[in-house]
């Protein structure tokens, strides 16, 4: 695989993850009703609903947090300078995407509540997780041939 080919993995997965952010800004501005939607703990849906600091001030860490990922992997591609531990931060952030991506398959074979809380969104939210571990990963590949 060419180092173009590898970098290119490193922007999907700077921009999937910018995307992510910016479902999260979304959900915020839409309410309650979105945030429900995108199956927030229920702690957080009571607070959108009611206005309190609980949902936002997550809402915008979470955002924050995927966003520093996304500099990660732009970094990793070359499109802002070097940053601090970046084979780490890559590897940190494609082994939790992973993990999650995957975690709902043992979980339903354990306990047959989490089978009874599995539906399509959590199908799909959990596909979309293990894809961007994986654009991570071969990111990761990009970023440990340039040191």
């Amino acid at each position: 695989m060419t180092t173009a080919r590898k970098e290119r993995w490193a922007t999907l997965a700077g921009i999937s993850a910018f995307l992510g952010g910016l479902l999260h800004v979304i959900a915020l501005i839409g309410g309650a009703d979105w945030i429900y939607f995108f199956h927030a703990p229920p702690s957080v849906v009571e607070s959108a609903r009611l206005g309190t600091w609980l949902a936002p001030v997550s809402t915008l860490l979470i955002t924050a947090l995927m966003w520093l990922c996304s500099l990660y992997a732009f970094s990793a591609a070359g499109f802002v300078r070097r940053l601090p531990l970046l084979r780490t931060g890559l590897f940190v952030v494609a082994f939790i995407c992973i993990v999650r991506g995957l975690i709902f398959f043992p979980l339903i074979m354990i306990d047959r509540v989490w089978l009874s809380r599995l539906d399509t969104f959590e199908i799909v939210a959990s596909v979309i997780w293990l894809a961007i571990g994986i654009f991570f990963a071969l990111g990761l590949r990009a970023a440990w041939k340039k040191t």
